[in-house]
């Protein structure tokens, strides 16, 4: 699906990732919204997720699955770029829980491609809310490139 430009609301600018269901898992997580460019010299993708208690955990934090589904989605997002030719699938993902996230604030990923070869790419970033300031997980991965199929 192609990303659509949000022209109105706390969102302006952006771009949302999944702007209406299609009946797949990232539906559930909530709207995704994404930037490319917005950090390291021009270089990284900053993706972000309004949370709310259905991604809570029984002590009131951001539960540890939500924040790994949402590190999957924040890797898709930093090679997005290259996914209007070819698809991908994650063969590795490491999450590294540093601070409870909290409700009610929007959660960042910020991710960057760390090498590229043929048929992979290595990718790394982080998981943040308050504008960068506090710091939830971070992360690293590897995803390989496939052919899109036939539809």
């Amino acid at each position: 699906m192609a990303a659509i430009l949000v022209e109105q609301g706390p969102w302006k600018g952006w771009k949302a990732w999944h702007a209406r269901p299609e009946g797949r898992f990232v539906d559930g997580l909530g709207d995704v919204f994404y930037r490319d460019g917005a950090f390291e010299g021009g270089e990284g993708v900053l993706s972000a997720i309004e949370t709310s208690r259905r991604h809570a955990n029984g002590l009131g934090y951001l539960h540890g699955g939500f924040l790994m589904a949402f590190v999957d989605v924040a890797m898709f997002a930093t090679i997005r770029h290259l996914l209007e030719t070819q698809a991908a699938v994650t063969l590795q993902c490491s999450t590294d829980f540093i601070g409870a996230g909290a409700i009610g604030k929007p959660l960042e990923g910020r991710g960057r491609i760390v090498k590229e070869s043929g048929k992979m790419v290595w990718v790394a970033g982080t998981l943040t809310q308050d504008d960068g300031v506090h710091l939830v997980a971070q992360w690293h991965g590897l995803l390989r490139k496939v052919p899109r199929p036939a539809r």
